[in-house]
């Protein structure tokens, strides 16, 4: 059970448990997963998950009254 950790808690872990260049390093184990035709989406769904920066929400504008 995960609780109520925040995903930027998660993803910080998860870089921590991979080292330097995650990317590089998930990237790697696809290609192995590949070439031995084992499933990889667990994997992919991963380095998604990392490679995407958090955005901020951008606020909708105030709306203002009208004259």
């Amino acid at each position: 059970m995960i609780g109520t950790k925040k995903l930027s808690e998660i993803r910080a872990e998860i870089l921590k448990s991979l080292g330097e260049d995650p990317i590089a390093r998930l990237d790697r184990i696809i290609a192995k997963s590949k070439r031995k035709g084992e499933r990889t989406d667990l994997t992919e769904g991963l380095k998604l998950f990392l490679e995407r920066a958090h955005k901020e929400k951008r606020r909708k504008p105030k709306a203002s009254a009208k004259k």
